[in-house]
């Protein structure tokens, strides 16, 4: 056990005198930096499904704080705001389950739809730490590599199918019922839910940005750069799959709409986000 805390000591005094030096070879008033930056446009929702996924846009903007070790290697942390969009499609959906109505009746509820669309939109609150090297000079090399911790501030989904048809199925009258709507059950054109609330769970990406940086003068700068954030977790967990299209037995006309992600036709739910970052720099 000594040993090993003999080593330790050395170890943090060799890294500290390192440190040290590195710090004492750079002037005070250029450790840090502050600067502002907004990014885009492509960043969307990635899952794996049968259906179509078509990728969304979305934005990104907030602010960093660089805390230099030497002339090219920098820390940084900071704190953003990013969206994301995306749309699933298919061109037919359906389901079928046991169910029990208003009056007792065991029966199969079953549903029909055709060109399912669904627009998905989420809102979060990154918080990014990584490393920056960059190289000497009034126009610089640089590349940056982290990770970030997200967490969600706002989801909602949206609907849309060509026709929706909803019946019922009595094994013990052998019966299928497509009326009366007021039992749940009725043929619908250009349907159309509200928004919903999606609830997501904090995510985890790595990024990465390279590009240029421009020194205008000598405590200002100007980054561009493209930028990659790709989500390292499933945010979507589901104990069990949903159906699409939940019957209601306390009020059979309002039925009940489930996101895409809840369902078997999608799985591993991720965030991506990749394009163009500009940031102002100033020290």
């Amino acid at each position: 056990m000594k040993k090993y805390i003999t080593h330790y000591i050395a170890s943090i005094s060799m890294i500290t005198i390192l440190l040290g030096t590195s710090l004492n070879s750079y002037g005070q008033d250029k450790k840090q930096e502050f600067s502002i930056a907004v990014g885009g446009p492509f960043s969307f929702l990635q899952y794996n499904t049968p259906g179509e996924i078509v990728n969304g846009n979305g934005f990104n903007a907030g602010l960093r704080y660089a805390y230099y070790l030497s002339e090219t290697i920098s820390i940084n942390l900071g704190v953003e705001y990013q969206t994301y969009r995306s749309t699933s499609k298919f061109g037919a959906i359906n389901g079928q389950y046991n169910a029990v109505d208003d009056e007792n009746e065991s029966f199969q509820f079953r549903y029909k739809g055709t060109n399912f669309r669904e627009d998905q939109k989420l809102g979060y609150v990154n918080i990014p730490i990584g490393i920056q090297f960059e190289t000497p000079g009034t126009t610089k090399l640089y590349l940056a590599a982290g990770a970030k911790v997200g967490f969600a501030t706002s989801g909602t989904y949206e609907t849309t199918m060509s026709n929706l048809t909803t019946s019922g199925y009595y094994p013990q009258y052998n019966v299928e019922l497509f009326s009366p709507a007021f039992a749940g059950f009725a043929s619908t054109n250009n349907f159309k839910t509200a928004k919903q609330d999606l609830t997501t769970e904090v995510a985890y990406s790595a990024t990465f940005e390279t590009g240029l940086k421009q020194s205008l003068g000598d405590r200002n700068s100007v980054y561009i750069g493209l930028y990659l954030d790709y989500g390292l977790n499933n945010i979507y967990d589901k104990a069990s799959d949903k159906n699409l299209v939940q019957y209601n037995a306390e009020q059979p006309v309002q039925l009940d709409y489930n996101t895409v992600l809840s369902s078997s036709y999608a799985n591993d739910v991720r965030l991506v986000s990749y394009g163009l970052k500009l940031r102002f720099a100033f020290r």
